[in-house]
């Protein structure tokens, strides 16, 4: 049973489940209605594939340095695992892009070329290769327009094609996304102290250190829900969704610590945005009973 989860958790599912989530949330939001099959299968086939690939391209590094992490340790013990989770993303993302938008293609050229700079060494720095998540600072906020970019403006442009560029509201969810997701970020790089510092990789908690990281993340989430308020105000039932789901993501990312479990990051923190869009459709599910 253990062995089952740790490759639900690890091989990336639970994460593709939650980009899928977060997807279905701005749908709603753009639209009214939950629920778009074409839209869930590309987010959680291309999430498969780029987190996946991320672990991979990294493992040769891993066996000759040595880790401490469990998730480190379990991918290198299923190399072959993450490569057919791999190949299976590729399959539905390449079935899924065909019921949307054509437009579509057109934005999966950028974010395509920042994800892959992400995870595989081709960006040159010195005399080296590096990966963009190696430029320390930056990573954080490459994580965010990356997430961003899938969650909000690719439905977004499914739903409007080129139109997208000029609808303010769309735009005002990508604020609202990239301000979350900044937020619940912070806690990895808390994990991952220890490990970055190896590298000589410089992140907002080895600067500032990670009691205060925890505050900025406290703080990212009291932003959150401030333009959140100013969007649809405290009349609007989904204000109510999203403080509940906020007050537990708060609640979440205060007891991170360098020593928290990689269960602690990959599981619990990220399910805060499956936690959102659930707040969010019991929400609606009330009111279609009242």
């Amino acid at each position: 049973m253990k062995g089952a989860f740790s490759y639900f958790v690890f091989g990336s599912w639970w994460v593709s489940l939650c980009a899928s989530a977060m997807g279905l949330l701005s749908w709603l939001e753009l639209t009214g209605t939950w629920w778009n099959a074409p839209l869930f299968v590309f987010l959680l086939g291309s999430t498969l594939v780029i987190y996946n690939l991320n672990m991979i391209s990294g493992l040769a590094e891993l066996r000759v340095k040595g880790t401490e992490s469990e998730r480190h340790h379990w991918c290198i013990n299923n190399e072959r695992l993450m490569k057919f989770t791999l190949g299976l993303g590729l399959v539905l993302t390449f079935i899924s892009i065909w019921f949307l938008n054509v437009v579509v293609w057109w934005l999966m050229i950028p974010l395509g070329i920042v994800a892959l700079a992400y995870t595989v060494p081709i960006v040159r720095r010195n005399a080296q290769k590096i990966r963009l998540r190696e430029i320390g600072l930056w990573k954080i906020f490459i994580i965010a327009i990356v997430w961003v970019g899938m969650t909000v403006i690719l439905p977004s442009v499914h739903l409007y094609g080129f139109e997208q560029i000029i609808e303010i509201f769309s735009w005002e969810l990508a604020l609202e996304r990239g301000i979350f997701i900044l937020a619940i970020t912070i806690p990895f790089d808390i994990r991952d102290l220890v490990n970055d510092a190896k590298k000589e990789i410089r992140t907002i908690p080895s600067t500032i250190g990670w009691k205060r990281s925890v505050v900025l993340s406290q703080l990212l989430l009291a932003v959150f829900m401030i333009l959140i308020w100013l969007r649809i105000g405290t009349d609007h039932p989904f204000f109510y969704a999203y403080f509940i789901s906020s007050i537990l993501t708060f609640t979440c990312v205060s007891v991170a610590t360098p020593k928290r479990s990689d269960y602690y990051c990959s599981f619990w923190v990220e399910g805060t945005m499956i936690l959102q869009l659930g707040a969010v459709l019991l929400c609606l599910t009330t009111l279609s009973f009242t």
